[in-house]
């Protein structure tokens, strides 16, 4: 594991819309990670694949299809793929999805304010 846990601000499980923390959608890291490559070690090496790859947004509402954590380090952010929670499970329908709760995780201000200066 890469990424440090007490930095994570949310985790995404394969097959969800919303974060772990019920913070965050699949629409917030979208727009936070638009086009942007999944970090895949502690240095920032990425791979090739953006965070848009590992979304379904065929439907009503956009799933993630490989399970990520979004840490905040300093001032930036960034989003890793989940290894430890990547569990095989079917694609869950809206009902699911309002009672779905997860792991709980500290999630923090920093998406928020991140996102507020990508807004500004």
């Amino acid at each position: 594991m890469s990424y440090k846990e007490n930095e994570v601000v949310a985790k995404y499980t394969k097959g969800n819309h919303k974060s772990d923390c019920g913070k965050y959608n699949v629409n917030d890291l979208l727009e936070m990670f638009d086009e942007a490559e999944i970090t895949v070690d502690e240095y920032g090496t990425t791979d090739g694949v953006t965070v848009n790859d590992c979304t379904d947004q065929s439907l009503n509402f956009p799933i993630v299809t490989k399970s990520l954590v979004v840490t905040s380090e300093s001032d930036d952010m960034f989003c890793y793929y989940n290894n430890e929670t990547d569990l095989p499970c079917d694609k869950i329908d809206s009902a699911e999805l309002d009672n779905f709760r997860g792991i709980e995780v500290a999630c923090s201000a920093s998406l928020d304010n991140e996102f507020a200066n990508e807004s500004i």
